[in-house]
């Protein structure tokens, strides 16, 4: 079994080569002038094909996609390391470029990281695959690595965030990923309600992984999150959140707005009671000392396979900004709308060290910004506000089941 195998320090240090050449028949396919030769390095086989293991992947199907000549041409291709995304043909894989750097600190905490994977099946973390450099014949070398793809579904994302938890000192520039805009701070406006059970398993699993980022000494990681709102239409939540009555693709029928913010005043009232007894229950019942796990009764939708992250379902609850990139908590409940939505997140880049570029960086925006609110700060800090933004964003819901009619308009 691969979860009981153990790593070596010459597997950490182990790389393998390999020269891949394109044949004649398949230069005949390539557009004129392609480079049809290339040097390609994998570092550390043997522990991420342990890690793949740990995830019912065959490594000979990995290495056929991450192989292909469309990655091949793609990532030796690339301009800028960081800014280039590319799903594997199957839709599991995400591929990235790194900095040499990058690379660096993903090798050192490499062990660390496996036996964490190992511990807590149901880490939020980013799953690793692979970690690989390709050389084109005469030109430079790339680094990329080959992570999970969060937002593996056939559903749409109505909407994509990717969360540090602090936007002072932040370029306010969007990502794209997936034909989607990766949102950032300054454009959340839903909280998300959970079991709470689900909601203090999750937060503690977050804790664990926090603390082993701040251990490997990394920073500036973030929560990429996506959201599909369930049976909507497609244009229902608009890069612009267009709130008109008359918006195209928005939900302008008077008994279904009301039925939304119903169930939303009942979620609020149901903040007043945060200490019932039976949450204090749940709470109290859960062994922490054990890896983090949840029956399947608390997660609907799911399998024996489900973890967190993995379509999960909440209540997403719309509150507008209160013009300082914050969510707002003192709106009225009644003009709050309510949605019930599939979450799928992850804990992503967790390739940077408080290098010295960062603490250069850190100095600099603290004479602009307050120091413990900009992106670069110290491992430890980084950690706790990370955590207390996560808790700030998912909500315990702690609603009783509602009535059909109201469950109807919440979408």
């Amino acid at each position: 079994m691969a979860e009981s195998e153990e790593i070596s320090a010459s597997d950490l240090t182990d790389s393998q080569r390999y020269w891949i050449q394109y044949s004649r028949q398949q230069c005949l396919n390539l557009p004129s002038g392609s480079v049809t030769g290339f040097e390609w390095k994998d570092y550390c086989p043997k522990v991420f094909r342990l890690i793949q293991e740990l995830e019912n992947i065959s490594n000979e199907y990995y290495m056929m996609l991450i192989c292909s000549d469309e990655t091949l041409r793609k990532v030796s291709s690339s301009v800028r390391a960081g800014n280039m995304f590319l799903l594997s043909k199957d839709n599991r894989f995400v591929i990235r470029t790194l900095r040499k750097s990058e690379v660096r600190v993903l090798l050192e905490m490499l062990p660390d990281y496996y036996n964490h994977l190992r511990k807590f099946r149901n880490t939020v973390l980013n799953k690793l695959y692979g970690a690989h450099v390709v050389k084109p014949v005469g030109g430079a070398k790339v680094y990329f690595v080959v992570v999970a793809n969060i937002f593996k579904s056939d559903l749409l994302m109505h909407r994509c965030y990717d969360l540090k938890g602090s936007l002072q000192g932040r370029k306010v520039e969007k990502m794209r990923f997936r034909e989607k805009i990766l949102h950032k701070e300054s454009d959340l406006d839903f909280l998300f309600y959970l079991e709470p059970l689900v909601r203090h398993r999750l937060l503690k699993q977050i804790k664990y992984d926090c603390a082993f980022l701040e251990a490997a000494g990394v920073m500036d990681y973030s929560l990429m999150l996506g959201l599909h709102v369930k049976g909507s239409p497609q244009g229902l939540l608009d890069a612009g959140r267009s709130r008109s009555a008359g918006s195209q693709g928005s939900v302008d029928s008077s008994s279904s707005t009301d039925s939304r913010r119903m169930s939303c005043d009942l979620l609020s009232r149901s903040e007043l009671y945060s200490h019932r007894s039976s949450a204090s229950s749940f709470r109290d019942s859960i062994d922490m000392g054990s890896e983090l796990s949840f029956g399947d009764q608390w997660l609907p939708n799911s399998s024996n396979n489900s973890s967190f992250g993995e379509e999960m379902s909440a209540r997403g609850v719309h509150v507008p900004k209160n013009g300082t990139a914050n969510i707002s908590s003192e709106e009225s409940p009644k003009s709050r709308e309510c949605y019930d939505v599939l979450l799928y997140f992850g804990i992503v880049d967790f390739f940077q060290n408080y290098s010295v570029i960062k603490r250069i960086e850190h100095a600099y925006k603290s004479l602009q910004f307050d120091r413990k609110m900009i992106a670069a700060v110290n491992p430890k800090a980084y950690s706790s506000r990370f955590q207390e933004f996560i808790s700030d964003i998912f909500k315990a819901d702690d609603t009783p089941s509602l009535p059909t009619e109201l469950t109807n308009g919440c979408r």
